[in-house]
């Protein structure tokens, strides 16, 4: 891709590291002008002065709507208009333990992070689209938790599936109106947090178990989201693309 987002407008949510930061780099590489949001000021400050003036940063506490609304007002008021909006930011809570023993608080808290803000993403970021020629392009990132359940994070999981179907319905009822809705679906990414949690050893043995060789990096995933988010996938709409080099290698059978 050459400067496939050339005058478009982002708004990408959790910015400050990882995915989102690879993204919010691949965009301004793309010609984009970018809105980043996070609640991790000293990281996002670093980011936005590493990409000069087709970068804006806000704090954004997206489990408020007020947060994600500040964000798409920011893109009008600073770029005059809104392309793109990558709801990157997801988070799992320490209390997510289990689907008998997590706590109503904990199924709210991970609700509100990773389908609330999402709606309410939506809800602002679609008019704004409307009056920006008419259209745009909205990114939601999932997980493989959809698909591969695990010991803990039931309420994770649960809503990042939900946070896919809200996707569908996006696409679906606005596709007319030229707002495309698509879905990310990460497997295991290498990201600042993971390098933390497991050394190199552990990253080569999990890479050979892999179709591809190598483990996902945040880049791998970026580039997926800047072809969505551009005029090259512009019949692609209402799609769950899954971003993990093919999962694990096939079992030898005998």
């Amino acid at each position: 891709m050459t400067n496939g987002l050339d005058g478009k407008v982002a708004v990408v949510t959790g910015a400050a590291s990882g995915i989102g930061a690879a993204t919010a780099r691949v965009f301004v590489r793309e010609g984009a002008r970018v809105v980043l949001g996070d609640i991790n000021d000293e990281a996002l400050g670093e980011l936005v002065a590493d990409l000069g003036d087709s970068a804006i940063g806000l704090h954004a506490d997206i489990t408020q709507e007020e947060g994600v609304r500040s964000l798409v007002q920011a893109a009008l008021d600073t770029f005059g208009r809104l392309d793109v909006l990558d709801n990157n930011a997801a988070a799992e809570v320490p209390e997510d333990t289990g689907t008998s023993t997590s706590g109503d608080e904990a199924w709210r808290r991970t609700f509100d992070l990773n389908v609330m803000a999402a709606v309410w993403g939506a809800r602002h970021a679609i008019p704004a689209m409307l009056a920006s020629d008419g259209g745009g392009s909205i990114i939601n990132i999932s997980s493989g938790a959809v698909r591969h359940p695990t010991a803990t994070k039931a309420a994770y999981g649960a809503c990042k599936s939900a946070l896919e179907t809200f996707s569908l319905y996006v696409g679906a009822q606005h596709g007319a109106d030229g707002i495309r809705s698509n879905v990310v679906r990460p497997g295991f990414v290498l990201t600042e947090g993971v390098r933390e949690i497991f050394d190199e050893e552990q990253q080569q043995r999990f890479a050979d178990m892999l179709a591809l060789g190598r483990v996902c990096e945040p880049r791998d995933i970026a580039e997926t989201v800047a072809f969505l988010a551009s005029p090259a996938a512009g019949y692609v709409n209402c799609a769950v693309l899954d971003v993990d080099g093919g999962g694990a290698k096939p079992m030898v059978s005998w």
